[in-house]
């Protein structure tokens, strides 16, 4: 006896297109909880680099008789060789005198290993938020992170009834749990290693907080805590120029100010 052979069975068109529908919607599905996935991967990240960099600005007071590490790399048209770390991550504005001449402040690393810093946090990883892409032609840059202006700093230029904390004990109003240290700044924003805030909001946000972990954005305390928090004010969120308008009144300014420093 002879046998017949049979075709194969293959997919019709509909089939084919119902399988395709299908693989859209999972992925449809899927591609949102992965992408909550990172995101909730990279603030673990910086929250323990945020914590790590606080130590250090702890151990720094420590060894300096309670001083603390100084915020501002470039002040009255001198360089602070002193300063926690150095340069600015602005490339495109030249206020600042380079670390080294012909480089690159913004990928740059010896920005950060020239700086007072580095002998206590010297892991150059710890300086760059893991949710910060920005590059320069082609490189990351070095630096995601700025230090409370009013911390080791100065005062914006008008406000000296505010207290620039000099000294751990200085840090009494608002309190170490109430006072940040270190903040997660807009990669449009940050330039050297200090972030100013007005005091008094009437020019608003001078510098700009970050927006990469879901619309929030990292700072750490003086006791060593971390805090993540979401912006409010779609003029933060969406801004296109500096300073971020606070009239009428922005709630993440009033809420940043509050935990910067206050009056003498």
């Amino acid at each position: 006896m002879c046998s017949r052979r049979t075709r194969p069975e293959a997919l019709t068109l509909l089939e084919l297109l119902v399988v395709m529908a299908i693989i859209a919607v999972l992925a449809g599905l899927l591609l949102p909880a992965l992408t909550r996935a990172k995101l909730r991967a990279q603030q673990v990240v910086c929250v323990n680099n945020f914590k790590q960099l606080t130590a250090a600005w702890k151990l720094y007071a420590d060894d300096h008789q309670g001083r603390l590490a100084l915020s501002f790399y470039f002040f009255r048209g001198q360089v602070n060789t002193c300063a926690w770390v150095r340069g600015s991550m602005d490339d495109d504005v030249v206020v600042y005198p380079p670390v080294e001449a012909g480089v690159r402040d913004s990928t740059n690393r010896h920005g950060i290993e020239w700086g007072s810093f580095y002998a206590y946090a010297r892991a150059l990883g710890l300086y760059r938020c893991a949710g910060d892409s920005s590059a320069v032609e082609g490189r990351l840059r070095v630096r995601s992170y700025a230090m409370n202006g009013w911390m080791g700093g100065t005062w914006v230029k008008g406000q000296s009834n505010y207290v620039v904390f000099r000294r751990e004990q200085d840090v009494v109003r608002p309190g170490p749990s109430r006072t940040w240290v270190f903040i997660d700044e807009h990669e449009r924003s940050i330039n050297d290693g200090w972030f100013a805030v007005d005091m008094e909001g009437r020019r608003g946000l001078l510098d700009a907080p970050a927006v990469r972990h879901g619309g929030a954005y990292g700072l750490s305390f003086a006791d060593g805590h971390v805090e993540v928090w979401p912006l409010q004010d779609g003029r933060t969120l969406r801004w296109a120029r500096l300073p971020i308008p606070n009239t009428p009144l922005n709630p993440d300014w009033a809420r940043l100010a509050a935990a910067t420093t206050s009056l003498k």
